[in-house]
């Protein structure tokens, strides 16, 4: 099953809490019925939840595990982040290129201390698994995983469709949920195709979340989406099931923030071209302030 959407998604030109609320309904009943018939489709032990970057992927693990929950499974989420190597800590980044660097790419994870983890942890029930603090940019510690015969392993992160990582979950016979903005979203007849969509909430994200600045994030993001070009749409087709993450009203959530992240780049930055260019896009975009968006909204991931 594969539910996807392209067509143009309306925005709106004033704050509207009906119309947030009505969005975020239809995403939910979207999430939930991909979420039923992925979990009732596969009765494996192993699932995968992948995206390009800042697609939505945390808030569709947390409905897969409240779906898994209301069915009496018990799910061990593992982030594929944590995989990360340390050759990519806060001290061997000092002073480095953003356009050189690649997070994304296959090279970045450890794929054979994954495969020692998952071979662990389905044999002896128990494993260790490395906890990458993003802040510090490294591994700041481990922690003990346990793994019931009844329990349910979730893989999250964009690098499931990785042909290392997708061979782990098939040999167990795993599922793969795929999320992604297909939507395109018109305002005044300006019209913000997915991807750019994905770039203001990575601008966004990284900003709150991240401690990075628009200038590391605008510079990394060639190299992210020339890995997804390569590792991660030429193996969507894989997914079992596939979720279209745009909604509606982001644009309006977005642009207050990125107002004020863009605005403090200074104009002899390589990058100040590109934020004005992003900011004049925004320009006539009325925007909604956090506060108006639910607790449970997909939003909460960026804001």
């Amino acid at each position: 099953m594969a539910t996807e959407k392209r067509i143009n998604k309306q925005g709106f030109a004033k704050i509207d809490e009906n119309f947030i609320t009505e969005c975020d309904k239809e995403f939910e009943a979207l999430l939930a019925e991909s979420v039923r018939a992925l979990c009732e489709k596969n009765n494996a032990r192993v699932l995968g939840l992948t995206g390009p970057t800042c697609s939505g992927k945390t808030t569709a693990a947390n409905k897969l595990l409240a779906y898994l929950g209301d069915e009496q499974k018990r799910v061990v989420t593992v982030s594929l982040d944590d995989f990360f190597k340390d050759q990519f800590s806060r001290s061997s980044l000092a002073g480095a290129d953003p356009e050189k660097l690649d997070f994304d790419s296959p090279d970045t994870l450890d794929t054979e201390l994954l495969g020692s983890f998952v071979d662990e942890l389905f044999a002896k029930g128990r494993a260790k698994k490395p906890i990458f603090d993003f802040v510090s940019g490294d591994r700041g510690s481990w922690e003990d995983v346990e793994l019931d015969d009844d329990d349910i392993l979730l893989f999250e992160g964009i690098q499931v469709l990785y042909p290392s990582v997708l061979s782990i979950i098939e040999a167990h016979g795993g599922a793969v949920l795929g999320v992604r903005p297909e939507s395109p979203i018109e305002i005044g007849g300006v019209v913000f195709d997915p991807d750019f969509i994905r770039l203001c909430r990575r601008l966004v994200r990284d900003s709150n979340f991240r401690g990075a600045s628009p200038e590391f994030t605008l510079g990394l993001w060639e190299s992210v989406r020339r890995n997804e070009e390569t590792n991660i749409f030429p193996y969507m087709h894989r997914c079992d099931v596939k979720i279209d993450t745009t909604l509606a009203y982001e644009m309006n959530v977005l642009a207050p923030y990125l107002r004020r992240v863009l605005s403090g780049v200074d104009r002899n930055d390589k990058y100040y071209a590109q934020c004005v260019d992003i900011l004049n896009l925004i320009e006539d975009i009325v925007g909604i302030e956090s506060f108006v968006i639910s607790p449970d909204s997909l939003y909460r991931e960026f804001v």
